[in-house]
Parts: structure tokens; C-alpha cells; sequence
């Protein structure tokens, strides 16, 4: 997911804002609305300064999102130029049974599916972490640091109290990461604006634009326009 990094020298703030714009036979205002609202609160919690030219900013999150039809979808795509538009397919599943961003770290565009309880599951936060150009960590053992990143995948070890059932062994079915415990941490904010350049106006372009739409299952369309 791209995004636009806005530097404000007045109030010492930088916003990264994105635009959702999803669209799908299960994108509905409701269902937008609870995906925009858990990304904006988690990507908050931490309450992030980074420091630019020695300076601390405050990080702040700007996330809109909209809702279109297939017919509305195309052009929008087509024409899009802007960092801040992501076009997100919001289907009951795919042919990979999850939710995914396209192709590579920092890609606009992805196909997520409704049986990731998204917007309350931490799987939407998650994958917005990719589109700002977060992988995976290579430690896949928490345990005895408390919450994981919000980057953290599956299998993760975690303490008992944030696995699946933690009456079991880690590392036994269910003795490994529920995603619910994920949380969004400072480091990982931080690591977004690793190597930004702001330009003279103050903004910076945060991932890429392949633009690309995805069909009910989730595969690339072949758009001739």
C-alpha cells in the first residue's frame, strides 16, 4: 500500500496518508469503515516521533477510503497517479485463502477476503504494514517480550497468554501467535521512514503504484482499456 508522507515544519508533525479504495462484490461502507478504523487506531497507539534534520516529529495517520463499483473501479486504477490510492478487492476468499498486497513490499494494491475478520482481527493493519514496505521480522521468537510486532506472521512464538490456546506448548497446535495479540510497535514506524527523502514542499512518496486490479479470486486482471 502506497502512501504520502506530509512534513509539517509549524507543528512538528509528519502524516502518512493513504487512500482505500475498495471495491468487490463484499466492499461495503460498513465493512470500509471498520477496515480504515482499526488501521488509523492501531498505527496510533504507539505514539511515534521521528527525528528528521535532528528534529522530533510527531507521526500522525491520515486514512480515507471509499467505496466503488467494478465499472467505477477501472478508470480510477488506469488514471491513478496519486501515492495516497489503494485498490483493494475485498472477496469471501481467493484462490490462496488469505489476504494478501500485490506484487512485492510497498505495493498499491491487494486482495483481501472476508474470513480474516478484517477490522477487528489485526489482519488488515498487517497487510497495510507490507504496502508501506514492512516484510516479515526474521525472529519468530517473542517469547518473554510480551505483544509481537504487528508484523509478525502465524507460527510465531509468543508467550502462552497470546497463543491460540495457551494451555498447550509452543509451538504445538495452537501454542502459537493469535493475530489479535499483534500490536503495531515504534520500531516498525520508524523502519517506514528508513532511507524517505522529503522533497522542497515538504512530502515524500511512500512505496509504488503498479495499479493492477484483481479478479474475484484474486487473480491479476488482464484490463484492455
Amino acid at each position: 500500500m502506497s502512501a504520502l508522507a506530509i512534513r509539517h515544519e509549524q507543528n512538528k508533525t509528519v502524516t502518512l496518508s493513504a487512500k482505500l479504495i475498495f471495491y468487490g462484490t463484499q466492499a461495503t461502507d460498513e465493512l470500509a469503515r471498520k477496515i480504515a478504523a482499526e488501521i488509523h487506531a492501531m498505527y496510533h497507539e504507539p505514539n511515534v516521533f521521528i527525528f528528521l534534520s535532528r528534529e522530533a516529529y510527531e507521526v500522525r495517520m491520515q486514512i480515507d477510503y471509499e467505496v466503488v463499483s467494478i465499472e467505477e473501479v477501472l478508470p480510477l486504477a488506469y488514471q491513478n497517479t496519486d501515492f495516497r490510492c489503494n485498490f483493494i478487492r475485498l472477496e469471501a476468499q481467493n484462490h490462496v485463502t488469505r489476504s494478501f498486497m500485490g506484487f512485492g513490499l510497498g505495493d498499491n494494491v491487494g486482495h483481501w477476503i472476508t474470513s480474516d475478520h478484517l477490522g477487528h482481527s489485526t489482519t488488515a493493519a498487517h497487510e497495510f504494514g507490507h504496502a508501506l514496505g514492512l516484510d516479515h521480522p526474521e525472529r519468530t521468537d517473542f517469547r518473554g517480550v510480551g505483544n509481537p510486532g504487528i508484523m509478525a506472521p502465524r507460527g510465531t512464538l509468543v508467550d502462552p497468554h497470546l497463543q491460540w490456546n495457551p494451555l498447550v506448548a509452543a509451538g504445538e497446535y495452537g501454542g502459537t501467535l493469535n493475530p489479535l495479540h499483534r500490536r503495531v510497535q515504534a520500531y516498525e514506524i520508524e523502519a517506514i521512514f528508513n532511507g524517505i527523502v522529503f522533497d522542497a514542499n515538504g512530502y515524500a512518496e511512500i512505496g509504488y503504484l503498479s495499479n493492477v486490479l484483481f479478479s474475484e479470486n484474486g487473480y491479476p486482471l488482464n484490463v484492455v482499456f
